[in-house]
């Protein structure tokens, strides 16, 4: 019975380390220091609250149905307001879709524009994994590059969630 046990435990560690490995987990984040060349529009409502609060969920659901409905186009994308180590307690974010611009699509009832500034000096994270476990590694890589380059975050932070191409996190600097 300890042998089965033991082989049965093996096994489910072996998979789950496969499975990980799949999504990207053992991947590190690409991270570049940049100026943004274009403004990024994000279609969406605001929050704030806690991260964990059932209302955080429903505006990604909301965000999530429009789009498979078509009355957004575009990629998965938010804009924080606060650090990642806040937004375990608290988060201030725009939760929405990234749209090309703002004039080619008319906003279901409720949501409005925020835009990500062009010309801002941030630091780009990339990553080929999935979207399950890249905005973790995401914001790692770019604490350890801010410190890295001496660099102090302004905690405004814009997430793009493809579905084809790599998730990416943009970090605005001082």
């Amino acid at each position: 019975m300890n042998r089965i046990s033991l082989a049965l435990a093996l096994l489910l560690i072996v998979g789950f380390a496969v499975a990980y490995w799949q999504m990207g987990g053992f991947k590190a984040a690409t991270v570049t220091a940049e100026t943004t060349s274009r403004p990024y529009f994000v279609a969406g409502r605001y929050y704030a609250g806690p991260a964990n609060d059932e209302a955080f969920g429903d505006l990604t659901r909301q965000a999530y149905t429009l789009r498979k409905a078509g009355k957004l186009r575009g990629d998965f994308g938010n804009i924080f307001y606060n650090s990642p180590e806040s937004t375990r307690d608290s988060a201030r974010v725009f939760v929405g879709v990234l749209v090309a611009d703002t004039s080619s699509q008319a906003l279901p009832a409720g949501y409005s524009y925020r835009t990500f500034a062009a010309g801002q000096r941030v630091l780009h994270a990339r990553i080929k994994a999935s979207y399950l476990v890249a905005p973790d590694k995401l914001y790692n890589g770019i604490k350890t590059a801010a410190e890295e380059q001496k660099l102090t975050l302004r905690h405004v932070y814009l997430e793009h969630f493809p579905d084809q191409g790599e998730p990416e996190v943009f970090a605005a600097v001082k």
